[in-house]
């Protein structure tokens, strides 16, 4: 009985109360020996799981770390040509939180090696095979796209999230390696060429432009010019319709002042030769007449007219018939010879048109 009594006493002091920590990151699920695994969760801090008996199945947490992990795989495999590749692929995951009591009793904690990793390196050689060796340096994006795509299908209903695939680093053959590495220099001496070929081309175009410039600015100026002249010529020809039309008003205006002057000269003429002809007398005109014979037979000459040697009798009219009668006989001419009267002469003006 005392022996009974000490065993009771010695399991009882060994017996107490204990617990677990979920640190910061980590969430737990609680396993109850007799209850099974609870679906609710526990998050960070310390959480108490009551009395554990020495030698007794007792109640345990079961961690996962839901932050976001990170873990790189290197993958051989070949490419479209059958070219052999090493690739050093990462992948970043999480458990779904909502769904850590599926992921634990339908997968385990050990979730990464049971159903990430297996499918992950499957999903990268699958897409990677599609492709040519070139295209794994001009299309990265393209290529991790169509990874995570693939790697999200094959692990769907599994309880975990993808956040990114992401292609670091590819190792070729070392024939291969050659191939690219001729290749990228032929490129870049291309891209060179193609380069100063460009430049060539646009220093000729801007040498064609500016020089077309020039031109379309000379013949600007010289149409500038031309139209400058065009006005000055027009402004001359104006100036000189002006002066013509002056000088030929001119020219009329003192046409017209002749005219009218010669106009009065005639006038005055005439009216002085119609005042002579009314002056003229009848012995005025006979003493002409004796001055014409004069002059016609010169100094010393004596002219006899008529017969007997006579003057002409109508020269040498009565006085009777020159002042209009009276018994005085004509100094030159004694017979009774009677001569006819004389008219004074009619003088016409002058006639201008």
């Amino acid at each position: 009985m005392k022996r009974l009594v000490g065993l009771a006493m010695i399991l009882s002091c060994s017996a107490g109360c204990y617990g677990e920590t979920v640190d910061s990151g980590h969430m737990a699920l609680l396993y109850d020996p007799h209850d099974g695994l609870q679906r609710d969760p526990l998050g960070p801090g310390y959480h108490r799981l009551g009395v554990c008996m020495p030698f007794a199945v007792c109640k345990h947490l079961e961690d996962f770390d839901i932050t976001y992990s990170k873990h790189q795989e290197e993958v051989r495999t070949t490419s479209q040509e059958d070219l052999a590749l090493d690739l050093h692929v990462a992948i970043r995951y999480r458990p779904i939180v909502s769904e850590l009591y599926l992921l634990d009793t339908e997968v385990g904690e050990n979730y990464y090696d049971e159903v990430i990793q297996p499918e992950f390196r499957s999903a990268a050689r699958g897409v990677i095979s599609r492709h040519s060796y070139q295209e794994l340096q001009k299309n990265n994006q393209k290529i991790e796209d169509e990874i995570e795509d693939e790697l999200r299908r094959r692990i769907k209903g599994k309880h975990i999230e993808i956040s990114a695939v992401t292609l670091e680093s590819v190792q070729y053959a070392p024939e291969i390696a050659d191939t690219i590495r001729a290749r990228l220099v032929g490129e870049q001496e291309a891209i060179k060429k193609k380069t100063q070929l460009e430049s060539d081309a646009l220093a000729r175009k801007l040498e064609i432009e500016r020089n077309a410039e020039e031109e379309k600015m000379k013949t600007e100026q010289l149409e500038r010019q031309k139209e400058a002249d065009r006005k000055v010529a027009e402004e001359q020809a104006a100036i000189d319709k002006v002066k013509a039309e002056t000088e030929a008003s001119v020219e009329v205006t003192k046409a017209k002042a002749d005219s009218e002057s010669r106009k009065m000269l005639a006038k005055a003429t005439e009216a002085e030769k119609k005042a002579e002809a009314q002056s003229v007398t009848p012995l005025e005109v006979q003493m002409h007449a004796y001055d014409a014979l004069g002059k016609l037979g010169g100094e010393g000459t004596t002219i006899y007219l008529g017969d007997w040697s006579h003057a002409p009798a109508f020269l040498f009219p009565p006085a009777t018939a020159m002042y209009g009668g009276g018994g005085m006989a004509s100094p030159y001419h004694s017979s009774g010879y009677q001569a006819p009267q004389l008219a004074p002469p009619k003088v016409e003006p002058p006639k201008y048109k």
